[in-house]
């Protein structure tokens, strides 16, 4: 059995469709909750806790906001009382989201954290330190009525976008939060404003840092516990896109909502690159059930050392992804800690 840390980021779809809050959140992740108590696994939960703050803002004028916010409410308590782990993630274009017509409609402007001002304002949440101070303390004020020990030390990037590191380091800090789990080592995004490039941050399953988690220290501020990707070599990469496109063709069906990818697609390369690169190119992969499927897995199980960090995504949750989670848990293949247990 495999100690294996899992991560899973809380939040709706970001692009034109979010899926519901029902759908995306609560049921997904009520059901991972039930086979993870199995064999009393526990895992990080990074909030996108910006949702939340605008269902407060919104819910007097809209009723079933108030009770999207309610259910989250319930759900988060209950996770902390179960002995998860709850910490940060933001997404700080929810700041500029309206509600319309019973749906989101987004601004992608201010994507990164860094495009908040670096204005000295902790009361001021379009400033980055305001933004990282009203969002800790909302949580840790809703969370200590359960767990009055409760601190938020933890931080995931929204998109993964970390970089610049050195621009939000000090709002961190001054917050208490000196653990990121944000860098997807050896992977490579050039999507718009979801673009990032990790391909040569170190692959360790942690490591210290100072200003940047690209830089490897061995005394630092900031610990990095990356998500763990798995190198594909490139016959797999080969069979695993044709296995899927063959034996896998309804994979997507059960999606309840679309990401921001599929707005912002990348125009620079034309259809026959991207499929070259897709298929020819050697790839790294996320250790990861999100959208995919039994033998890709088990070959980044067999892969992944101990104490590797895996993500999950509820809103991607699907039935056959679902199986694969309950067969490794019910067969004691691996058992699943948070990152306060890795790192305390």
């Amino acid at each position: 059995m495999k100690e294996i840390i899992l991560t899973i980021d809380y939040e709706l779809f970001l692009g034109e469709k979010t899926g519901t809050v029902k759908k995306c959140m609560i049921e997904p992740t009520a059901k991972l909750i039930s086979f993870l108590k199995k064999n009393n696994s526990k895992m990080t939960v990074f909030w996108d806790i910006l949702h939340y703050y605008l269902l407060l803002q919104y819910e007097k004028n809209f009723p079933e906001l108030k009770d999207d916010r309610l259910l989250i409410e319930k759900q988060i308590l209950d996770l902390a009382k179960s002995g998860h782990d709850i910490q940060l993630h933001l997404h700080p274009h929810w700041l500029d989201a309206q509600y319309e017509n019973g749906r989101w409609i987004f601004q992608y402007d201010r994507f990164r954290l860094n495009k908040l001002t670096n204005e000295d304002k902790k009361d001021d949440i379009n400033t980055i330190i305001g933004c990282i101070s009203i969002s800790k303390n909302l949580m840790e004020n809703l969370i200590r009525s359960v767990n009055p020990d409760y601190k938020i030390t933890a931080f995931r990037a929204g998109g993964y976008l970390i970089e610049p590191f050195n621009e939000i380091s000090d709002s961190l800090i001054a917050n208490g939060i000196k653990i990121d789990s944000s860098i997807c080592s050896g992977l490579y995004n050039k999507n718009g404003i979801y673009s990032y490039d990790f391909r040569y941050y170190p692959l360790n399953q942690k490591y210290n840092f100072v200003t940047t988690p690209k830089i490897m220290v061995d005394q630092g501020n900031f610990i990095e516990i990356p998500i763990t990707t798995i190198k594909l070599s490139l016959f797999r990469n080969i069979y695993y896109k044709f296995l899927r496109k063959i034996k896998y063709t309804s994979l997507e069906n059960e999606r309840k909502g679309l990401g921001v990818g599929y707005i912002h697609n990348n125009k620079q390369k034309t259809k026959i690159k991207r499929r070259f690169s897709i298929l020819f190119v050697p790839q790294r992969g996320q250790f990861t059930t999100d959208s995919n499927f039994r033998e890709k897995f088990n070959y980044m199980y067999k892969k992944a050392p101990e104490y590797s960090t895996m993500i999950i995504h509820p809103k991607l949750l699907n039935y056959h992804t679902l199986r694969i989670l309950d067969d490794y848990l019910s067969t004691k293949k691996i058992h699943f800690i948070s990152i306060k247990d890795f790192t305390h």
